[in-house]
């Protein structure tokens, strides 16, 4: 025998749909703010992993009056190229009178040397100091700098699409575009 006074256990079909409704809703507000946060964390690693950079860039060429590569860089030439290899920043590569090194503490081992990263290729993981998002940081270095200055040093991190985004006026200026982040080193070679 049934009761009649008995309601029936479990979520009615309006119930349901308005549930789901609800949850989208909040998944759609939430996603994009999560994502937001990702990326702001990412630009303030790159940030601060572009001063550390900076910092060890600037004690090599205080020490040894020449900027860190992996040639033996003397004079600023308007250039740029990944921050890859680099071992003068772990040894003295090039047996600089005053290195004082190392200048970085954060590098990985690669083809017997110690080096600033890896870049990854064709998708194999990468190593050392990469940027966020998994590729080199990159130096660019302006002979004659655009506002009357001898010369500049800035890094850069390409940021999430891994292309510099930003024009050479503007790196200079440490102005960034787009998802690029930018670190001056210095205005004079």
């Amino acid at each position: 025998m049934t009761n009649p006074n008995r309601r029936a256990v479990g979520f009615t079909l309006i119930e349901l749909i308005v549930t789901i409704a609800i949850l989208t809703i909040l998944a759609g507000v939430l996603i994009p703010a999560v994502g937001n946060y990702t990326d702001k964390s990412k630009k303030a690693k790159a940030t601060s992993e572009l001063r550390i950079l900076s910092d060890a860039l600037s004690g090599y060429q205080t020490d040894c009056s020449a900027w860190p590569g992996n040639t033996d860089i003397t004079t600023v030439t308007t250039t740029n190229f990944a921050m890859t290899g680099m071992p003068c920043m772990f040894t003295n590569t090039f047996g600089k009178t005053g290195w004082d090194g190392p200048y970085l503490s954060k590098g990985v081992m690669a083809s017997g040397a110690m080096s600033v990263a890896v870049a990854s290729a064709s998708g194999s993981a990468g190593g050392g100091l990469l940027d966020p998002w998994g590729n080199p940081y990159y130096c660019y270095t302006f002979a004659n700098g655009y506002s009357g200055t001898t010369g500049a040093v800035v890094l850069l991190s390409r940021g999430k699409n891994g292309v510099a985004n930003t024009t050479a006026a503007n790196i200079f200026a440490n102005l960034p575009t787009s998802d690029d982040v930018l670190q001056v080193v210095t205005y004079k070679p």
